[in-house]
């Protein structure tokens, strides 16, 4: 038998996760006892009447270790390997197998096999057959790329490609020729450094930051990368359990990005925190066990029932981690607990795992659906409880972190379209002579009257996002007066009606205008803002123009606009009008002075008016006269 040391040992529920590891990276996997490798008249690899495998299996079985051996299984050559472990204390062999070019001789073949094509340095194999499950004197690390699917999202897997090829000559640079390198996923490594020190482990490791920040990649001089890495000392423990505690590192590393953890460091971080998990079970003696697994990791508080539960989330879930969370309780169930935060959105922020004697496949499928990320039954497996909750938490992490990211993404790109549209549309104001404010007040009152109309009607309901791009597009509704001779769009007196006829071509003009950009006809934006260039001067009883649409016939983000470009006009300075007080436009408006206008969005103005006077901020004059019928807005 191999040094008891290191023979690998594992629970059944770990040894069928290892079967499922290898399938992703092998075609032919198999778990063998030794009666079922002596005995089976097959193959233990192809299934084909041939010996292949079993002697060597049965070797591996009786002395431990692995070997390695070549064979031909239908028209192809396998490089195959039996390991030896041990499931729950019984022996048992690993075999797996994948095909290589028989005309290459053995050395070519291991390197095709465990060197990753994109960036010539080891892969995820190379690390899952000779190192993850090596005793090693080392250093242990693992290196993300900062914000790496942003490079993905906006310049495309190409420059991604480009930036991994970067970073990984870049590393190559600043590490021995003992260290191993290793591409572990899409954008994170993995760092081998064989009898490193402590003090000298984190200079390296920190050195390695520097050159992934000076790497440069191709075509794209100006695109900076960064990494973040923990790190490990390996003495006493399997590289894989170094390496779970140095991504645990790594994700404290992100909190700050470009930057390095590692286990001498943790303790002196700023903000260093363990994070806080909620046990809920009915039984004190499930919450004992649960604690005494996970309290040299996390901070634990504890509750012994559903109500409990709810409560400590209501108050506290910003402080919570993760939720063990118990089914069956008196009271508020586990699944009703689950319902509840479901249905309160907290399971967006606060990841459950459902633990429970019961393995009834309805019952899991239940949780799953109801919104649990992972299924826990008793008795516990320290190593499954401790494996399981660290890989949710930091899913979650990551995918907190995404989030925030695409969000800031948008916003940004949110700003630089209104601030381009702010531009576009301030110059319009200028050659009108109107004031800076009126595109302002514009968006605002928009924005304020559709919220308050998704709240009023089902029918005219609007997502934030598409409230928001109604808002944004309405600065942009008189951008046909842009055409408008400048004697009759700076007119101080009342208009002809040949004048009056010109004026009002500008609706049509607008949206003509807009339409001609090719480029942009088919985004939301342009969309409603050529809606809302051509129809703002409709009217609700089909007296408007320049379609003489009626009713719902005009697009509901005309419709508002309209109604709020009216109120500013009449509460502002104009070359042929003075400004009106707030009360005498609402009357005005609420009058049909100005024309007809859907009844439940003047409703909607009445609602939100004491917060549209106080959000614009807007002084106003006393009452002056009223306008005539045939001012214009």
């Amino acid at each position: 038998m191999a040094d008891e040391q290191h023979v690998i040992r594992m629970t059944k529920v770990e040894a069928d996760e290892e079967v499922l590891r290898y399938k992703e990276l092998y075609p032919v996997v198999n778990l063998l006892d030794e009666q079922t490798a002596a005995n089976d008249s097959h193959c233990l690899l192809c299934g084909t009447d041939c010996p292949c495998m079993r002697q060597v299996a049965l070797d591996v079985l009786a002395h431990g270790g692995e070997k390695t051996n070549s064979l031909r299984m239908g028209d192809t050559y396998h490089r195959a390997t039996a390991r030896y472990i041990e499931v729950d204390g019984e022996p048992r062999v690993l075999l797996f197998a994948s095909p290589v070019d028989a005309e290459e001789d053995e050395g070519v073949s291991d390197d095709l096999a465990y060197h990753d094509v994109l960036t010539g340095i080891y892969n995820r194999r190379y690390y899952e057959d000779k190192l993850r499950h090596q005793y090693l004197n080392a250093g242990v690390a693992i290196a993300d790329l900062d914000d790496f699917k942003l490079i993905n999202d906006t310049l495309g897997h190409h420059v991604g490609d480009l930036a991994i090829k970067a970073v990984s000559q870049a590393m190559l640079s600043g590490i021995r020729d003992s260290d191993s390198l290793v591409r572990y996923g899409g954008d994170e490594f993995v760092l081998i450094m064989p009898g490193i020190g402590g003090e000298d482990f984190s200079k390296r490791l920190k050195f390695l930051t520097m050159k992934v920040e000076q790497a440069t990649v191709r075509g794209y001089p100006q695109l900076r990368l960064s990494a973040s890495i923990g790190g490990v000392l390996a003495a006493g423990r399997t590289v894989d359990d170094a390496l779970r505690q140095a991504d645990k590192l790594m994700y404290r590393a992100k909190e700050r990005k470009d930057s390095v953890v590692t286990e001498a460091d943790l303790l002196s971080l700023p903000n260093y925190h363990r994070p806080r998990i909620l046990i809920v079970d009915d039984a004190e003696i499930n919450r004992e066990i649960l604690r005494a697994m996970l309290e040299d990791e996390y901070n634990i508080t504890e509750a012994c029932s559903g109500e409990e539960c709810l409560e400590i989330l209501q108050d506290r879930r910003d402080e919570m981690s993760l939720v063990l969370l118990d089914i069956n309780m008196p009271g508020i169930s586990g699944f009703d607990v689950l319902s509840k935060m479901t249905s309160e959105g907290w399971i967006d922020d606060v990841p459950v795992i459902m633990i429970s004697a019961e393995t009834n496949e309805e019952k899991v499928l239940n949780a799953y659906e109801l919104g649990a990320s992972d299924y826990i039954t008793r008795p516990f497996d320290s190593r499954v409880v401790r494996h399981r909750v660290s890989n949710i938490m930091h899913l979650y992490a990551k995918q907190r972190r995404l989030n925030s990211m695409l969000q800031q993404q948008f916003y940004e790109r949110e700003r630089e379209s209104r601030m381009l549209v702010d531009i576009l549309a301030g110059a319009m104001e200028l050659r009108n002579g109107e004031s800076g404010l009126h595109i302002l007040h514009i968006r605002n009152f928009t924005e304020i009257l559709l919220e308050r109309l998704s709240q009023k009607s089902e029918k005219y309901s609007m997502s934030q996002i598409e409230r928001q791009t109604v808002a944004m597009a309405s600065a942009l509704h008189d951008i046909g007066k842009m055409a408008i001779p400048d004697e009759v769009l700076n007119k101080p007196g009342r208009l002809t009606d040949e004048e009056f006829a010109v004026m009002k071509t500008h609706a049509a003009l607008g949206a003509q205008m807009l339409e001609n950009l090719d480029q942009y006809r088919d985004d939301p934006l342009m969309k409603t803002a050529q809606a809302i260039c051509r129809w703002h001067h409709e009217r609700w009883d089909g007296r408007g123009y320049p379609d003489g649409l009626k009713g719902d016939e005009i697009p509901i983000s005309a419709q508002v606009v309209s109604v709020a470009d009216v109120y500013d006009a009449l509460t502002s300075v104009r070359v042929y009008k003075p400004a009106y007080s707030h009360d005498k436009a609402m009357d005005m408006i609420i009058h049909g002075e100005c024309g007809a206008f859907n009844p439940l969005v003047l409703q909607c103005l009445i609602d939100v008016q004491e917060r549209i006077r106080s959000d614009i901020g807007k002084e106003l004059p006393p009452p002056s006269e009223l306008m005539s019928e045939d001012d214009t807005f």
